[in-house]
């Protein structure tokens, strides 16, 4: 064979190699199937108004918000009121998600992604949206793991095996607290006169909070009810809430504060310890009734009827205030002399 013919058969092998690399990648199982890139996850714009029921299982415990005559509640709270803002915010975001990236079909790699369920690690949130006119829900989405570069999240339906990568984002919402209409009040620690508490009172000198015994000496949880006690009513979110009872009146062990907004006015903080959490009651204290706070006002009635679980993020801060707390009680079980009136439970609202 001479040297021409050799050349024309290399060319030749080349060329066919070439065209069935072509074929191949058009037809063959790396195929990038593009169908529905770019179109929107969910189709939730058109009832976007009539959203009435929201609920996010977690795997660990399902929250829910109902809107009911234009207000919005927190149904597995006892219908504690819900900050709408986040409600609203999670439905703009599943609206806003756009397809980006075909995922796993595969029901076995769903947990990498975040997407199992059930889920035994509880990373996926499964959230139903509901609109008037339907006990169906709306959408249903199960959303997953976040992801970067650019900013994206994978979901799929429950129905449907397929994930997907979508472009937007589902700020993650540690629920119940995401939900609940908070500060439940906005009373900065500047605006206090004092606080007494366990025989001690707080007052502020020179910018600092001071805490002195009777006879001048310092408490020995001085730091503890510095650090607390004044800042309970600024900006307080609770991580929690629930219905009172006549039980969270009767917690052994509890520190009992009277924060002194004026002459006339006070408010009673109690606190107390389950376990490691920190859960507290605040009423209007002593107050002349003759004369209005509008702070008291504005905000007490938010606190009605209702205790609330200090953020677990503070609730090391909290903890030196129980330190032997116990021994503070008399030998009957009763609050130590030094501690301030209790507060009657709030009068039942008006039918």
């Amino acid at each position: 064979m001479n040297q021409p013919q050799m050349t024309r058969i290399a060319i030749g092998v080349a060329f066919a190699i070439v065209i069935i690399a072509v074929v191949v990648r058009a037809l063959g199982p790396n195929k990038v199937d593009t169908t529905g890139i770019g179109d929107a996850f969910v189709n939730l714009a058109p009832v976007a108004s009539k959203v009435n029921r929201i609920e996010v299982d977690s795997g660990t415990g399902l929250s829910t918000a109902q809107r009911t005559d234009g207000a919005w509640t927190v149904t597995t709270r006892e219908g504690f009121p819900a900050e709408e803002e986040a409600l609203q915010g999670l439905v703009r975001s599943l609206i806003a998600l756009k397809k980006s990236q075909r995922m796993t079909a595969m029901p076995e790699r769903h947990a990498e992604l975040g997407l199992a369920w059930p889920d035994p690690k509880n990373e996926t949130r499964l959230v139903r949206i509901y609109a008037e006119g339907s006990d169906a829900p709306a959408t249903e989405v199960l959303v997953g793991r976040s992801v970067t570069s650019p900013p994206g999240v994978f979901v799929r339906t429950p129905n449907d095996n397929q994930a997907w990568r979508c472009t937007g984002t589902i700020p993650p919402q540690q629920l119940p607290a995401a939900w609940l209409d908070s500060p439940i009040s906005e009373i900065a620690a500047d605006d206090l006169k004092s606080v007494e508490c366990l025989g001690a009172v707080m007052t502020k000198e020179n910018g600092q909070w001071q805490c002195k015994l009777p006879d001048g000496s310092t408490h020995p949880r001085d730091s503890a009810m510095r650090s607390t006690l004044p800042y309970l009513l600024s900006g307080f979110a609770p991580d929690d809430v629930r219905k009172e009872t006549d039980a969270d009146l009767a917690h052994e062990g509890q520190v009992v504060a009277a924060i002194r907004l004026d002459d006339q006015h006070t408010v009673e903080a109690r606190l107390w310890m389950e376990g490691d959490d920190i859960w507290l009651r605040f009423a209007p204290g002593e107050c002349d009734e003759n004369v209005i706070s509008e702070k008291l006002a504005q905000y007490s009635p938010r606190w009605q009827g209702w205790v609330f679980k200090v953020p677990s993020w503070k609730a090391g801060q909290y903890k030196g205030l129980f330190e032997d707390a116990a021994p503070e009680a008399g030998h009957d079980g009763a609050p130590p002399d030094h501690a301030p009136p209790m507060a009657p439970p709030f009068p039942a609202p008006a039918p």
